[in-house]
């Protein structure tokens, strides 16, 4: 249990200690010799009225001093302490706090050079016109390249409604929106299945500078509408949809008719090719659960390509780690500005593929679809159903 602690001195010495004393006390006032126009402030001739087991003089230079002062005001010497009268384990309580501090302010101030690089090679490349996406790529909080992808977009597409709205977010430490809302300060909403991730967002103690909306939905092609609809962040006309599901992706963008962004992004499975395939439609598709491998998922960059044609989508390309397909709606860019090498097929050197305990197995090369042969692909234009092994004519 903490001790019950007034603190006294609120200079120089409380700000810097501030953090590291509420993680060893249960601050019940604060006091010093000049009056602060706190609500915890109290005078030091009246400490001794409150229930506290001791008092934590901040300024180690004056502690002497102030401590002869406080037995002034009847309270026992024995407890007035400084840093210097903490326990071995509140002195290791108080420096680790202190650490965290101080990591948490380089954090910061990395983040703010993060930033400051980023706005710079954004602003280098957005007159630019590339030969492929991999030119534009920079990291912020995307999980590969697809920040800086953004940002040249943003410079070549004519933009209407500067609303995103992203789903399988998780916690969104990592997405492909956070450096969108955060630099450009657009308007999003984002979705995770997880009650869990959803609470984690918005738990971050930024998210009143931004608006942001966020829900815990499992998202299926039944209900995606209503939930856009119901988020009240727009209909018709937005910004950009950012799509990563691992499962039911094909469907549930083909099924989306309440929104036509200008900038799609999709996440897809690399190992599928050109083929117009996607897993069979299941509203309940966990990743985790269909495959041990956690490989069979998703849909190819093939179906996707197949959507972007009946829909009026340029595809712009992908990122240089063959995962993420950009499409931007034909008449919001110009189609000189489609890169040269959009059509070139990149494939995917990420190896996740798991063993049947749950272990990282690091397959390669066609052996990540060996290893799910068995497994049956729809094709999207058909509707017909097949093995893997027959699609890809596997042995």
């Amino acid at each position: 249990m903490k001790k019950k602690a007034v603190i006294y001195g609120l200079g120089k010495g409380f700000e810097a200690q501030k953090k590291a004393l509420e993680g060893i006390f249960e601050i019940v006032g604060v006091s010093d010799r000049k009056r602060r126009e706190r609500e915890d402030y109290v005078a030091p001739e009246d400490i001794h009225r409150l229930d506290f087991d001791c008092v934590y003089v901040t300024s180690l230079k004056f502690y002497e001093e102030i401590k002869r002062e406080l037995t002034g005001c009847g309270i026992a010497g024995e407890k007035i302490l400084s840093q210097e009268g903490l326990s071995a384990y509140e002195k290791l309580q108080m420096q680790m706090t202190g650490l965290c501090e101080s990591a948490r302010k380089a954090e910061e101030y990395q983040e703010k050079n993060l930033f400051l690089n980023a706005r710079s090679f954004a602003g280098m490349m957005r007159g630019r016109k590339i030969a492929s996406l991999e030119e534009a790529e920079f990291q912020v909080f995307s999980q590969f390249g697809e920040d800086g992808i953004i940002q040249w977009l943003l410079h070549h597409v004519s933009i209407g409604e500067k609303t995103f709205i992203e789903f399988g977010v998780e916690d969104y430490s990592e997405a492909n929106t956070r450096f969108l809302l955060m630099n450009n300060n657009w308007t999003g909403l984002v979705m995770d299945g997880s009650e869990e991730n959803i609470s984690r967002l918005n738990a971050w103690k930024y998210l009143w500078k931004y608006d942001l909306l966020t829900k815990a939905v499992f998202i299926t092609k039944e209900n995606i509408n209503s939930t856009i609809v119901e988020s009240g962040v727009g209909e018709g006309d937005i910004g950009l949809l950012s799509i990563d599901l691992d499962g039911n992706d094909y469907w549930i963008l083909n099924a989306i008719d309440c929104v036509q962004p200008r900038i799609v992004i999709c996440e897809y499975n690399n190992l599928f090719g050109l083929e117009p395939v996607s897993v069979p439609y299941d509203e309940t598709f966990v990743r985790t659960e269909k495959h041990y491998s956690n490989l069979y998922w998703g849909a190819s960059l093939g179906a996707f390509l197949k959507w972007a044609e009946k829909n009026g989508y340029y595809y712009m390309g992908s990122n240089s780690a063959g995962n993420n397909a950009f499409f931007v709606r034909k008449d919001c860019i110009s189609a000189e500005m489609v890169p040269a090498n959009a059509h070139i097929f990149v494939e995917s050197r990420y190896r996740e593929s798991r063993g049947k305990g749950g272990e990282l197995t690091y397959l390669r090369g066609g052996e990540r679809l060996a290893c799910i042969k068995d497994m049956e692909l729809v094709n999207v234009e058909t509707g017909r159903m097949d093995t893997i092994a027959n699609i890809y004519h596997l042995q």
